[in-house]
């Protein structure tokens, strides 16, 4: 190989491990089990279009009760038959390369262990990406790890 094509390839490369750490997030990616905790949505425009609606699906256990608001958008709260907050989206708009962040206040499970957040995020040209999947995967969902919280004195 030619060292323009080595200079290309590396290129490339390198966009495409920018795109792959772009994808919906959550943080702080570790927490403590039992704690009130405030996290942080991220979500990129990864495409060429607007995007104008993503939508959540909380954790197992996780008590999500307070959303920050972000001008332009808002956000329709989905509850289960017991009242409890189980998911919510988002709808505004979200140009190409911009991001936004958005929070939510929650206590977290007692038990430690993994908090697994699923997310779709839609396009207006009728496409969406699914944040569902597993460690690994095109499209993974955003986990945070919880650890057992420390023994009281």
């Amino acid at each position: 190989m030619n060292r323009s094509t080595v200079t290309t390839i590396l290129a490339m490369l390198a966009v495409l491990a920018g795109a792959a750490e772009a994808h919906i997030r959550i943080n702080p990616a570790e927490s403590v089990a039992g704690a009130r905790e405030m996290y942080r949505m991220r979500v990129p425009n990864e495409k060429q279009v607007n995007s104008s609606r993503i939508e959540g699906e909380f954790p197992a256990d996780l008590k999500v009760y307070a959303f920050e608001p972000k001008a332009g958008w808002t956000v329709e709260l989905r509850k289960n038959d017991k009242g409890d907050i189980v998911g919510a989206t988002w709808k505004g708009v979200l140009k190409p390369y911009e991001f936004l962040e958005f929070g939510m206040l929650a206590v977290n499970p007692n038990a430690a262990g993994d908090l697994t957040w699923k997310f779709v995020q839609y396009y207006d040209d009728g496409t969406k990406e699914e944040f569902t999947g597993g460690a690994g995967s095109r499209l993974p969902a955003p986990v945070v790890t919880l650890k057992a919280a420390p023994p009281k004195p």
